[in-house]
């Protein structure tokens, strides 16, 4: 594939290739510019409005957020070669499994709370599973 140069200051946003698009991320990353300063370099514009967080996103580069950076770590952000759908499907994976996990410590809880009330209140509190319901 043959690079081409990218004209700058000259451009609109929204003309700018994949490849461009690839380009002005990756010297974001390489370089450490602010966002601002790399905008304006390429589109002649101020204010950039979030569009290279946006691209960002849409190439598949991943944020990691600065309260989870490891000491001595430079990358802010790593470029992944999965699909945004297989990302996006693990991401939902994780709160499924977070959220059987908390339905399944509910549901500890609460037998727990039963027997504890059956033993201190001498009482049967679960329904017998071989009695019928009252007709009313």
């Amino acid at each position: 594939m043959k690079k081409r140069q990218i004209i700058l200051g000259q451009k609109s946003p929204r003309d700018f290739t994949i490849e461009e698009r690839k380009y002005i991320i990756e010297e974001y990353l390489r370089t450490g510019c602010k966002k601002r300063d790399i905008w304006e370099k390429y589109t002649g514009h101020k204010e950039e409005h979030g569009s290279l967080l946006k691209w960002m996103r849409q190439l598949g580069y991943d944020m990691v957020p600065k309260w989870r950076k490891l000491p001595n770590k430079e990358i802010f952000m790593i470029k992944s070669n999965e699909p945004l759908e297989n990302i996006e499907l693990k991401q939902r994976i994780e709160q499924l499994e977070k959220a059987l996990l908390n339905s399944e410590l509910r549901a500890t809880a609460l037998d727990t709370m039963i027997e504890v009330a059956e033993k201190e209140l001498k009482i049967s509190i679960r329904k017998k599973s071989n009695t019928k319901q009252s007709k009313k």
